[in-house]
C-alpha cells in the first residue's frame, strides 16, 4: 500500500499541471477569437483595451479620461479608417511611449525569465508540499488513526463519563 501512495500523489500532481495547462491554452486560444472585432467601434475599443495611459498608472486606455489619452483614442480610430492593424497600431504607440503603454507584457525577452521563474515557483510548491504530504501520511500512526485509545486515554475517558453521569 505503501508503494501506490507515492504514484497516487504523483498522479494527482501531474492531473493538475495538466489541466492547469490545458486551462490556460483555451484561455489563450479564446481570448484570441475575441479579439476579432466586427465594427470599427469595436477594433477600436479593442485597441484600446490592450493599451495603458501614459500618463496614469495602470489605467486601460478605454477607461481613462485624460487629454492624453483621448488624443489616443482619436489616433487609433484614424489609423484603422487609414486601413493599419491593430499590431501596426499597438506598435506605433510601443514605439512613441515605450513598452509601459502595452497591457499584456509580451513574452519575449527577460519577461520570459520572468514567467518561467513564476512558473518554476508554482512547479516547485506542487512538488514540495506533494512530498509533504506523502511523508506525513507515511508517519502517521494507524493506531490514532483508526481511534484505539490508549490505556491512560480509555481510563481517563471512563472518569469523565463516571462524573458526568453522577451530576
Amino acid at each position: 500500500m505503501t508503494s501506490m501512495l507515492p504514484r497516487r500523489a504523483l498522479f494527482v500532481a501531474l492531473s493538475a499541471l495538466g489541466v492547469w495547462l490545458a486551462l490556460t491554452v483555451c484561455s489563450v486560444e479564446f481570448g484570441a477569437r475575441a479579439a476579432s472585432a466586427k465594427t470599427p467601434e469595436d477594433a477600436a475599443l479593442q485597441i484600446e483595451k490592450r493599451l495603458l495611459c501614459p500618463q496614469c498608472t495602470n489605467l486601460r486606455l478605454d477607461v481613462c479620461d485624460t487629454t492624453i489619452c483621448a488624443d489616443m483614442r482619436t489616433e487609433i480610430k484614424d489609423r484603422l479608417a487609414k486601413g493599419e492593424s491593430d499590431e501596426q497600431i499597438i506598435a506605433y504607440f510601443q514605439g512613441r511611449y515605450g513598452q509601459r503603454v502595452l497591457a499584456e507584457v509580451p513574452a519575449k525577452g527577460f519577461n520570459l525569465v520572468l514567467f518561467g521563474w513564476v512558473g518554476v515557483a508554482i512547479a516547485l510548491v506542487v512538488v514540495i508540499g506533494t512530498f509533504v504530504l506523502v511523508r506525513l501520511r507515511r508517519t502517521a500512526t494507524p493506531e490514532l488513526a483508526a481511534g484505539v485509545l490508549r490505556d491512560a486515554d480509555e481510563q481517563w475517558l471512563d472518569e469523565q463519563l463516571h462524573e458526568r453521569d453522577a451530576r
